[in-house]
């Protein structure tokens, strides 16, 4: 079971339906908790992933919770082009699976990379005096955090979206091996 947590609207939803419906949503609707089952080819052989899409937004901090349990690995999702996003990471999203996942691992992914070469997005952001979060960065923060990996895509072009889930996967099963020992 994987369990997808991230700000609302940062592209969580949006990754997991690219890589399990092979398809990228026009429309941003929020999410309150979603599942779905995806199969994918590990080592050559197919296996099956539990999907768990939850809400971000604070109306749901006290239903998100009942989503963690017997969560095999924990996906934390922030958008590469907003700062507030990747920042959150830190200060909610780390404390609140470290809560209720504690020895879960973690892979930290950074969300919507095709926007890094949006032209107009970009100069929003320098007009604000911002830019888009770096993959230096990005693999800062799952050091800080302990994220077993740090790992960007695109849900839009299907880039690195199923690299994602087999590492995602195969965190789960050497965890899951480990806790066996």
């Amino acid at each position: 079971k994987a369990v997808i947590v991230g700000d609302g609207g940062w592209g969580e939803t949006s990754l997991l339906m690219a890589f399990a419906r092979g398809d990228f949503p026009k429309v941003y609707v929020p999410t309150v908790f979603e599942k779905y089952t995806a199969s994918l080819q590990v080592a050559g052989k197919p296996v099956k992933i539990h999907l768990w899409d939850t809400a971000g937004q604070e109306d749901y901090d006290r239903l998100r919770p009942l989503s963690y349990s017997d969560a095999g690995v924990v996906l934390m999702c922030f958008d590469v082009t907003d700062s507030n996003s990747f920042d959150n990471i830190l200060t909610k999203w780390y404390p609140e699976v470290n809560h209720f996942c504690k020895g879960v691992p973690v892979l930290l992914v950074g969300c919507k990379t095709d926007l890094r070469q949006d032209q107009e997005l970009l100069q929003k952001l320098k007009d604000g005096r911002m830019e888009p979060v770096s993959r230096q960065q990005g693999e800062a923060m799952a050091r800080q955090g302990r994220a077993v990996s740090y790992m960007e895509c695109s849900a839009r072009y299907q880039d690195n979206v199923g690299n994602i889930f087999v590492t995602a996967w195969s965190a789960a099963i050497s965890a899951a091996r480990r806790r066996q020992r």
